[in-house]
């Protein structure tokens, strides 16, 4: 059957024995199968084919593939499942998420605990896949070829515009803070790991490389560098120096730019995705997604906020939506929760009793008429009582409808049940 490269198509022919995969799907550059819905494989198919012009410029080539050849993609349910069509592929159990195969050219991977992170992991596998083919799948140093792919798999995704390489605004697997945690331990020392086999932790990775890459000081003597890394060769202990420059100065660097290259949202609770990254007058605006079944979600700002705002509209489907208002623990912080019928909560989860109620539930003022929360601007203001306390003001649409007393101003998004969007999500971080 041949496919002309701009094409996407269904191709109704068997899976591999031993997998549980559906139908293969292909686009211009990828072919991708998954023991997930027809509907979830073709958005993988997008994001892969979002990402394919993104490699390149990064890269700065790209394989080439004959004119009926794909990038394999394979996309498991578990665990179990994903270790059964490794041993099929006969490349036996590679542990981990994910792998790419140089057996096989394929790319493995098996659904993770979030959207994000499970598109992320296809993401690293695929840097990977589409890397190695463009070295004939040349081993190469693993600080440098696990960095290259963890960087690139720090995104945001929307549904239409992929943006790799980023700081995500939120992830429940947060790598800069895992970054930030090793490379704040006393024992922490970049020249103990120069040489390659000593490892490097893949979150301080990803950094390294996202340093050497894009700070001007490096860029060029990084660019020559990777000519010799992409042919497999390492930069032994001595040739450091001369290669990057002093050690304390590059370990003085790296630690700026973890430090400075925060998320600036952390999970709450449950499931958060990143969506968008923009910029506007020099400032982010973020857009991010919450889903939840059934209990309370929320996100919050990683530093204290002077003020937050977003938009949000009601789904058809939907519990309550509102706002984060402060946060000491999973069982001791505040929210603002209103049902589609436009009546508010304000409460409180207690560790002695649970979520009680600050005040009783109210009316929000009405928009156009209407009663109901519809779509809505919330925005957040910290402020002080006139006898010295913490409390955050609560604007729906510019109009105030409460002052709360509050612990601090770690402020965000919060919902319970459903899919919500929060979108032009801005905030100031107290004292910028």
């Amino acid at each position: 059957m041949s496919v002309a490269r701009g094409c996407w198509v269904l191709l109704l022919i068997g899976s591999p024995v031993g997998a549980q995969l559906r139908e293969p799907i292909r686009g211009p550059h990828y072919e991708v199968r998954s023991e997930g819905e027809p509907a979830e494989a073709w958005e993988w198919l997008r994001v892969l084919e979002a990402a394919w012009p993104q490699f390149v410029d990064y890269f700065g080539v790209e394989p080439r593939l004959k004119p009926e050849e794909r990038m394999q993609v394979l996309l498991y349910n578990s665990h179990a499942a994903y270790k059964a069509g490794c041993e099929a592929d006969g490349v036996g159990d590679p542990g981990g998420g994910g792998f790419y195969a140089f057996r096989t050219s394929k790319a493995y991977f098996f659904r993770q605990p979030s959207a994000y992170y499970t598109r992320a992991l296809m993401i690293h596998e695929c840097a990977h896949q589409f890397h190695h083919r463009l070295h004939g799948n040349q081993m190469m140093a693993s600080w440098y070829v696990e960095g290259v792919a963890e960087d690139l798999a720090q995104h945001a995704w929307d549904g239409e515009r992929l943006q790799t390489a980023i700081v995500a605004p939120i992830s429940l697997e947060n790598y800069p803070a895992q970054a930030l945690e090793l490379v704040s331990r006393p024992e922490f020392d970049l020249d103990q790991w120069k040489e390659d086999a000593g490892g490097i932790e893949r979150p301080v990775g990803m950094h390294l490389v996202r340093l050497l890459r894009t700070e001007k000081s490096y860029a060029r003597r990084f660019a020559n560098a990777r000519r010799r890394l992409d042919d497999g060769q390492r930069i032994q202990k001595a040739e450091w120096v001369a290669s990057f420059g002093a050690v304390d100065a590059l370990e003085a660097a790296l630690k700026r730019l973890i430090a400075e290259n925060q998320q600036p949202f952390l999970v709450s609770f449950v499931d958060w995705d990143s969506r968008r990254l923009d910029w506007a007058e020099n400032k982010p605006v973020f857009e991010l997604r919450g889903t939840a079944s059934g209990v309370v979600s929320a996100a919050r700002t990683r530093e204290q906020a002077q003020w937050l705002e977003f938009e949000v509209s009601f789904p058809a489907q939907g519990g309550r939506v509102g706002a984060q208002l402060d946060w000491l623990a999973t069982n001791d912080h505040t929210v603002l929760l209103v049902t589609a019928g436009g009546t508010a909560f304000l409460q409180r989860m207690t560790p002695d009793k649970g979520w009680v109620n600050l005040v009783h539930a109210f009316a929000i003022p009405a928009k156009d008429g209407q009663p109901g929360f519809g779509t809505r601007t919330v925005r957040l203001e910290r402020a002080m009582a006139e006898d010295g306390s913490l409390q955050a003001v609560i604007r729906l649409d510019g109009t105030q409808v409460q002052r709360v007393p509050v612990r601090n101003t770690h402020f965000g998004p919060a919902f319970d049940s459903g899919v919500f969007d929060f979108r032009k999500l801005r905030f100031e971080a107290l004292g910028r």
